[in-house]
């Protein structure tokens, strides 16, 4: 009886092909854990035309195994001659000519010389039926030159994947890299704009491709207030609802403004909305009592019964913090040490009742939470049913009085 030849040591002489065009002991080949070159001269072509995509496959196995797989050159050439045929291969399966391309695609994406990892990534990134096997390693490869491809431009990587990636908090370049892809959903579009990477998220808001849910782009909206370079983005992007492009003219930025003024789908009403906004802003920083300290500046308003919530928006479009905090300490009735306490603690709940006890808005206290308390969006105490307080009164009370405020 003949005893089996090891898969480490392949024979120098190629048995018969199988039906799938794939010698079997070029598999054992292929699939080896360290196969040696096989000093032998390549086959001779095949004279017959038409021939079938598994002899294709086979010929490209059995040429890079005679040319020597130890070579890296000889590799790189594998992974892109056997991309060039994934669009013809039939459906996969069990031994048959996919499974075996995939098998050997899987080992080059898992490839110790970068350069043949790179050649891979390069040939396959633009395949959309590339195994997602492959992908989903180069995707994942430390390197950015493997994986900032397939990131960008594979149709073959899964939302799955993508999500999974970006959760494990990746480089900026590969938050970057999603954030480019042609086709973004909804949420791989949450995902990147929660990743808290500044320049991932404004690559996001200036592709068209990528679909931003309401919630997600009104959290941008109030994280624009230190992010000034996303407000153009935001003015731009396609269907940005009425009260969202009201919310963005509180920034004075004359582009932004613009930017929204030039909109073919803000009806005249908006248009005039926003301009008469942008204009109340800039004659709030113009007045003749600007350069007034904005302490007395509130003490002032507050006497002539002009500290109003207009007036507390006005202030926080120029980040006058110094003018919100005098404007609560003298509308709450409470010591300033104490607001100073409330808005320097981030604490979403108090500051909430501390602008309801001043006699102001959800919608304002929205705002303060965002500019003046920097609380981020994610931990923003939200309106109930757009404008309604969230908590109860009783509720309001109880957290002021942690912070040793009565009744």
């Amino acid at each position: 009886m003949t005893a089996r030849r090891s898969p480490s040591r392949p024979s120098a002489h190629l048995p018969p092909e199988t039906e799938c065009g794939v010698a079997p002991e070029l598999m054992d080949y292929l699939f080896a854990e360290s196969p040696a070159p096989v000093p032998e001269s390549p086959p001779a072509a095949d004279p017959q035309p038409g021939r079938g995509i598994a002899r294709q496959v086979g010929d490209v196995l059995v040429e890079s195994r005679l040319a020597g797989m130890g070579d890296a050159d000889v590799r790189s050439t594998l992974a892109r001659k056997l991309c060039r045929l994934l669009p013809d291969l039939p459906p996969g399966g069990a031994d048959t000519v996919s499974t075996v391309a995939t098998r050997a695609l899987e080992q080059l994406a898992r490839d110790h010389i970068v350069r043949v990892r790179e050649a891979l990534a390069t040939a396959i990134k633009d395949i959309a039926c590339a195994p997602p096997s492959v992908v989903a390693t180069l995707a994942r490869d430390v390197e950015r030159s493997v994986a900032e491809p397939v990131l960008r431009c594979c149709a073959a990587l899964g939302d799955e994947d993508l999500l999974d990636i970006v959760a494990a908090a990746p480089a900026g370049w590969a938050l970057s890299a999603i954030a480019r892809r042609h086709s973004i959903g909804a949420a791989l579009s949450d995902a990147i704009a929660g990743s808290g990477h500044a320049e991932a998220t404004g690559i996001l808001l200036d592709n068209s491709g990528a679909v931003i849910a309401e919630p997600t782009l009104e959290a941008l909206v109030e994280q624009s207030a230190h992010h000034p370079d996303w407000r153009e983005k935001l003015a731009r992007r396609p269907a940005l609802p009425r009260r969202l492009a009201l919310r963005l003219a509180d920034f004075v930025d004359l582009a932004v403004v613009e930017a929204l003024r030039r909109r073919g789908d803000l009806d005249d009403a908006t248009v005039a909305e926003i301009a008469a906004t942008t204009r109340r802003r800039i004659d709030w920083a113009e007045a003749p009592d600007s350069a007034e300290p904005p302490e007395r500046r509130a003490v002032r308003l507050h006497r002539q019964g002009k500290l109003d919530e207009t007036a507390l928006s006005d202030a926080m479009s120029w980040n006058e913090t110094g003018f919100v905090r005098a404007a609560l300490t003298l509308r709450a009735r409470v010591a300033p040490e104490v607001v100073d306490l409330i808005l320097d603690a981030h604490d979403p709940q108090a500051v909430t009742a501390l602008v309801w006890r001043a006699g102001l808005s959800m919608r304002c206290a929205m705002q303060i939470q965002a500019r003046a308390a920097g609380i981020h969006p994610r931990a923003m105490l939200n309106a109930r049913q757009g404008s309604g307080f969230p908590l109860s009164p009783a509720e309001m009370a109880r957290h002021l009085e942690r912070y040793g405020v009565g009744p």
